[in-house]
């Protein structure tokens, strides 16, 4: 439902079917452009999400607990919770539409209320604000941890400071690839098996370097950079637990002119961190509440369980080193990481990790 049921489908506006150009006052890109999510469509989704919640059993506190987790509950409750906040903000930021944004937003605190009176969420800081946007998933794996969207450059992990330190590395083979891959395959493959984001494919692709530990195909084109990513333990084979496996990697991502990815969030413990390799004006990130964007040579840390979206309204692609990496507080990696002498550098203070602020209702 959340994949494919967002964007709808909408006509291109009269004489802008294909063949047509920016010269012709069309989008360069899709007829979708800065439109968000298609209310009705959206909202048909969202009814089936709330009924999908509801047979699985997901909405009553005498679920067990083992139960919760194997029908992937939080995850449900996410997900509606996702649809109220954004078909609310469509209605009011686009239709003007001040009476149904209200009521959807009022519907998704309710909503974050509801989850607050289950047992699974009870130790949730995030889900006890009664903050819509605060939702994060790495909550309920390190919920004793003080998690923010984006953080401050003071608590970041070594894995970021790698990054900037090696920036002209990265951008070294990430502009060797582009001019020699003149007939644009490498991007156009991969963004054609990714098209769940962005209303057309080709709009956003993520060349891999890394992946589960592992080097990709992709690295004979990135020698260098892929050299300096399998020596560290946030992405390498060290990234791995018994029962949370994080969706670690590296990539080479690029986003086109006029494109818009979709509000989302990850479902695994880990954070994300992008370096800025080729970023022209246009292009920002929001991640729940706080807007980012991007600037070459620098890292930005944030947390990608919280919900994220991007938009791009500049006139040149925008090209990021984009990591996800082993939760820095994650106890478990971190006593790992700590029996191995090199790769302990990649360890940050744990103080830094804080514990949960003291959950107050909003």
């Amino acid at each position: 439902l959340f994949l494919y049921f967002w964007w709808g489908v909408r006509p291109p506006p009269v004489g802008c079917d294909s063949g047509a150009t920016s010269a012709d006052g069309c989008a360069a890109t899709s007829p979708w452009q800065g439109r968000g999510p298609d209310v009705e469509v959206a909202s048909v989704a969202l009814e089936m999400h709330q009924l999908g919640l509801v047979h699985a059993g997901c909405h009553t506190a005498g679920t067990d607990i083992d139960d919760f987790e194997s029908k992937k509950c939080a995850w449900r409750w996410r997900f509606v919770l996702l649809y109220l906040v954004e078909l609310g903000r469509k209605v009011a930021v686009d239709d003007f539409d001040i009476r149904g944004a209200a009521q959807r937003l009022h519907a998704s605190r309710q909503h974050v209320a509801a989850m607050s009176g289950l047992p699974y969420f009870a130790s949730r800081s995030s889900v006890a604000t009664g903050v819509p946007y605060l939702a994060n998933h790495n909550d309920d794996f390190l919920p004793q941890v003080r998690h923010s969207p984006v953080w401050p450059r003071e608590r970041w992990p070594p894995f970021a400071h790698f990054l900037e330190e090696h920036a002209h590395i990265f951008l070294q083979d990430l502009l060797l690839l582009v001019h020699a891959d003149e007939e644009d395959e490498l991007f156009r493959t991969v963004q054609e098996q990714q098209t769940e984001f962005t209303p057309l494919p080709r709009e956003w692709g993520l060349l891999d370097l890394v992946r589960l530990g592992n080097n990709t195909a992709a690295c004979p084109y990135a020698r260098a950079s892929c050299e300096l990513l399998k020596t560290r333990p946030e992405v390498n084979e060290r990234c791995y637990s018994q029962e949370r496996v994080p969706n670690a990697g590296v990539g080479f991502a690029r986003l086109l002119p006029g494109a818009e990815i979709k509000p989302h969030f990850a479902t695994e413990p880990r954070l994300a961190v992008h370096l800025g390799l080729v970023t022209p004006p246009g292009a920002s990130m929001t991640v729940a509440d706080q807007a980012v964007t991007w600037a070459a040579g620098q890292a930005v840390v944030f947390d990608d369980t919280y919900v994220h979206s991007v938009r791009h309204h500049g006139d040149e692609p925008r090209f990021v080193l984009l990591a996800w990496i082993c939760h820095p507080c994650d106890a478990e990696w971190r006593q790992g990481v700590s029996g191995d002498p090199a790769s302990e550098a990649a360890l940050m203070d744990e103080e830094l990790c804080g514990a949960a602020p003291a959950a107050q209702k909003k």
